[in-house]
């Protein structure tokens, strides 16, 4: 029951994080049907640009050993030189047909995804020699929906191949005494002639799969919300800490502010629910400094406080908001309010001459 829970509460598409996790253990969407529509597009290559060349290359070397074996010597020197050029002809012949299958059935995997050598997926695992879990692999269920479909694909492939086969067993029987060269070339016609179909069928299965795992890898990769606050928690840090520590910097910060007070020229208030407090050095600074500045009962605290150090208390309610908003702690005041606060300090100047 718990299982079936949870996997309802799996509603929420993969992030990306996961899905690049999975792609790093080598866990991918792969279809094996593309591979083998891959392998059967190579075989159109093979037989269409590379068969008529395989078959003159190696039904050349045939008519040579039979029709001239006299001419070649079977001493050790002579075995040699001929089993050295039969293997460099075979070789010269296959090594294309090879190369082609190998390249297009590699692509056919290329093209499934992103390619990256997944470490994880090579490193031994002693549970995999586990005879009860290797019996549990070779019949559960999804090998068991693998051996299915591997029937019926063998079984389509074979009606169509014997389908189009039979016509020309007829013609068969007349290539008795023909040359290589029609020989082959017959050979070919009947084989191209079974590829191109069986090649769209797989083709169409490759497509089918393709989509088909890709659907039930994003379903199996799907995330419960608890799953994604976690993976969140992990990469980005607890809320609940980093609030915290938010807390702490701002009770410092507020603590710091309160103790610069005391250094300040002038407190200009709302009068009750703003205070900004100004220190200007004539001599030594350019423009007055804001040391500290709040609200409500952060600015009732600087005016406590710039009340017990003697320090002017200066209302001027659209200023006070102007330099909430716009100036920081420890900063220099906003050119544009220079005109104003310099009034402002003036008349603090002009009361500090007169007492």
């Amino acid at each position: 029951m718990a299982g079936g829970g949870d996997d309802e509460d799996k509603t929420h598409d993969p992030t990306d994080k996961k899905l690049e996790d999975a792609r790093k253990k080598g866990d991918v969407p792969m279809a094996p049907e593309m591979r083998h529509a891959a392998m059967f597009v190579a075989m159109l290559v093979v037989m269409g640009g590379l068969g008529a060349y395989t078959l003159q290359l190696m039904g050349g070397v045939f008519v040579r050993l039979w029709g001239s074996a006299e001419d070649f010597r079977m001493d050790p020197a002579g075995a040699q030189s001929v089993a050295t050029g039969l293997l460099g002809t075979v070789a010269s012949a296959m090594l294309p047909v090879m190369a082609a299958l190998f390249g297009l059935g590699l692509l056919g995997g290329v093209l499934q995804g992103r390619p990256m050598i997944a470490w994880s997926r090579v490193k031994p695992k002693w549970s995999k020699l586990n005879p009860a879990s290797g019996f549990a692999r070779m019949f559960g269920k999804q090998s068991l929906m693998e051996f299915g479909k591997t029937l019926v694909k063998l079984c389509l492939v074979v009606g169509i191949a014997a389908t189009i086969a039979w016509p020309h067993a007829a013609g068969i029987d007349r290539l008795v005494g023909a040359d290589l060269n029609s020989v082959g070339a017959a050979i070919n016609d009947i084989v191209d002639a079974m590829l191109r179909p069986i090649a769209m069928l797989v083709g169409a299965l490759a497509l089918f799969d393709f989509v088909w795992q890709r659907r039930a890898f994003m379903k199996r990769m799907k995330m419960s919300l608890q799953e994604i606050k976690d993976e969140y928690k992990q990469s980005e840090g607890d809320p609940k800490i980093k609030g915290k520590i938010r807390q702490l910097q701002m009770k410092r910060s507020r603590s710091r502010m309160m103790a610069n007070v005391p250094k300040a020229s002038v407190v200009i208030t709302n009068p009750t629910h703003y205070a900004i407090a100004l220190q200007y050095d004539h001599g030594a600074m350019a423009a007055p400094v804001v040391v500290a500045k709040g609200v409500d009962a952060l600015a009732l605290k600087i005016r406590e406080i710039a009340g017990g150090h003697h320090i002017p208390l200066v209302e001027n309610r659209p200023l006070a908001r102007a330099l909430y908003a716009s100036a920081e702690i420890d900063q220099p005041i906003p050119v544009e309010h220079y005109a104003a606060v310099a009034e402002v300090i003036s008349y603090v100047l002009r009361i500090s001459k007169k007492s």
